[in-house]
């Protein structure tokens, strides 16, 4: 796997996650932050694919996102691209040296 070049690094991401906190009434409310604002190379995944579930058609978008290295990205965490929340899927790296990541992630949206 060829390591990605800086300048293939051109899209302005926000990475963070959803945390659940009990609010006044006792119930879980979802609230997401933002843990960090990078740099990102975006390649389009294999995986994208349109699937019916329940008489509802719905379409599955995989993306990979490539980063320099962080410690604190992790999978189950996502990726806001273009409006869009990602969900990371994956962490994986392009080498031992940790310079670069690899973020694979998936998007389900309704069809009709």
């Amino acid at each position: 796997m060829n390591l990605p070049h800086p300048g293939e690094l051109r899209h302005k991401v926000s990475i963070g996650k959803t945390e659940n906190a009990v609010n006044v009434n006792g119930y879980p409310e979802a609230t997401d932050t933002v843990v960090c604002r990078v740099w990102a190379g975006i390649m389009d995944d294999a995986s994208s694919r349109y699937f019916g579930s329940a008489g509802a058609e719905n379409a599955q978008r995989g993306l990979c996102f490539m980063i320099r290295w962080r410690n604190d990205v992790r999978a189950g965490m996502w990726v806001m691209w273009n409006d869009e929340k990602q969900l990371i899927t994956e962490v994986g790296e392009y080498d031992f040296k940790r310079r670069y990541m690899k973020l694979i992630t998936q998007s389900v949206k309704g069809v009709r």
